[in-house]
């Protein structure tokens, strides 16, 4: 009873709507209605500068890697709430089941879980960012590193099962950027807006 109450919990944590409530209260936007309607740290980036990206990352990073610290010491526990997270950070009970894509809130519980794993991805991340300057186009590129790597490291394969599921939610998420960067229509990052 009591881990079903830890992974409930960590549902509704993920599914705190960290940008929403950024944008809103320190700089009266809201992300869901400019640029690409995301509430994601991307979003908050080229809408409202690098001061409100880093912290809408900072707190959606935090939303993953106290999540699954609920579930510590038990492994199924860890994933079950790295998993609610996830999904609460992607379909928020605050915002009608419609929120963020899961890259930061993922970080953070996989950083909590396998830290090398989520170093090789960032690193895959960074050169395609500096490459071609796209976050989707990283996240898309760094979400299968960290399954692999956990892999490499001999992780159970618990845990690689779930990386390799947070894999697919962070790609399926993107599915609209997809589509633009297959169209050549994706916009890079080029500047800070304000």
């Amino acid at each position: 009873m009591e881990s079903i109450l830890w992974i409930v919990l960590a549902y509704f944590i993920g599914a705190i709507p960290s940008g929403y409530i950024i944008g809103r209260v320190f700089y009266g936007v809201n992300l869901k209605k400019v640029g690409s309607g995301n509430i994601g740290a991307t979003n908050a980036y080229r809408e409202l500068g690098v001061k409100a990206g880093l912290a809408v990352f900072i707190c959606d990073f935090m939303k993953g890697f106290i999540a699954v610290h609920l579930g510590m010491p038990d492994p199924v526990i860890v994933l079950l709430c790295a998993v609610f997270a996830i999904i609460g950070n992607d379909w928020s009970v605050f915002l009608h089941f419609k929120s963020g894509k899961g890259v930061a809130c993922g970080v953070g519980a996989f950083t909590y879980i396998c830290a090398p794993a989520v170093l090789a991805a960032f690193l895959v991340w960074l050169a395609v960012f500096k490459w071609k300057h796209i976050v989707s186009l990283g996240s898309i590129l760094a979400a299968p590193v960290v399954p692999l790597v956990m892999l490499i490291e001999g992780e159970p394969l618990e845990y690689v099962a779930f990386g390799a599921l947070a894999a697919v939610i962070v790609i399926g998420k993107h599915k609209d950027n997809i589509g633009r960067l297959l169209r050549g229509e994706e916009k890079p990052i080029t500047r800070e807006k304000r």
